[in-house]
């Protein structure tokens, strides 16, 4: 191994190493995207812009998080036509490079709205934790072959923390959302059995066919209770 060699593998090293700590020492998932696709950008050779894509319930993908402006049109394009890197990386679980997509054949009608939009390649890592295939780090470039086999290692190394902060960081929220929603209810619940001297299961039953009969989350209910101190029409 050469001395250049060899300190690229330290810096490399010292960035990935800088890179995890700054992940877990942000405490939301908006934050955490927000500091990967920056981050995606300033380590991945070749890269001008970065964005990701989420997969949610029945199939659905979206954009959250994206470093310009230009990135959410040129997604909304893939998800439109149901073509592109970000679509197939998510589906397939697997690396999508498109160096060209000006001549790319599996992309036929994306690849002139890419073009017409300023992205000509694309570089797609799955984001994963435990095997579970939840969104896509998307990279994009204004020429083409602008991404290399050192490209594609670095983004490899770099989506694996990305996908495993992420995560955590949407188990956090989960969980926070959970604490606060219950509180919510009990404090509601409580408004409730003072007001009518009812037990906390009459007062839930008020506060679930409210729910039930308007279309409208428990939580939303309660914190209506708990903003008005009146009973819950239902």
């Amino acid at each position: 191994m050469s001395l250049t060699q060899a300190s690229e593998g330290e810096r490399l090293a010292r960035t990935f190493a800088e890179l995890a700590q700054n992940l877990w020492a942000e405490d939301s998932e908006e934050s955490t995207l927000a500091l990967v696709v920056k981050a995606a950008v300033d380590c991945v050779p070749g890269a001008t812009a970065a964005g990701i894509t989420m997969r949610h319930a029945r199939g659905r993908v979206d954009t959250p998080v994206a470093t310009a402006d230009y990135i959410y049109a040129v997604d909304e394009a893939q998800y439109r036509l149901d073509e592109g890197p970000c679509v197939a990386s998510v589906r397939s679980g697997e690396v999508q490079l498109a160096n060209d997509l000006a001549n790319d054949e599996r992309w036929p009608r994306f690849g002139p709205e890419a073009l017409r939009l300023g992205v000509a390649a694309m570089l797609s890592f799955r984001l994963f934790a435990r095997d579970d295939t939840f969104g896509a780090l998307n990279l994009y470039a204004d020429r083409a072959h602008a991404f290399t086999d050192r490209s594609e290692v670095i983004g490899r190394i770099f989506a694996s923390h990305a996908g495993v902060a992420i995560a955590a960081t949407r188990q956090a929220d989960h969980l926070r959302e959970a604490l606060e929603t219950r509180a919510t209810i009990g404090e509601a619940l409580g408004i409730l059995m003072e007001r009518h001297h009812v037990t906390s299961d009459a007062a839930f039953t008020l506060l679930r066919q409210a729910s039930q009969q308007r279309n409208v989350k428990l939580r939303d209910v309660a914190r209506e209770v708990i903003y008005t101190g009146e009973t819950p029409d239902g």
